[in-house]
């Protein structure tokens, strides 16, 4: 939608969760274990990599949180073992 031509553009934030599994502990705030969480949610949930223009290769922030505070028994999207490339 473009002001240009008389409308009003809105915009808003949306955020989604991926709920990960990985082969080791990992210390939430460490920028090596966001690169890790960051490297496995930019994998499709059949372990192969995301194309460029990804939502998850081209995000604005993030937040990794512990799972427990609001996983309770939801499905995992990918693990570690599942990524092939």
């Amino acid at each position: 939608m473009s002001e240009e031509n008389g409308k009003k553009a809105y915009r808003y934030l949306v955020t989604l969760r991926w709920y990960v599994e990985t082969d080791e502990e990992l210390v939430a705030g460490a920028g090596e274990t966001d690169d890790k969480i960051l490297d496995i949610v930019r994998h499709r949930s059949n372990g192969t990599t995301s194309c460029s223009t990804c939502p998850t290769r081209n995000q604005q922030g993030y937040a990794i949180l512990p799972h427990h505070d609001f996983m309770g028994n939801k499905p995992v999207y990918i693990t570690t073992e599942e990524i092939t490339d």
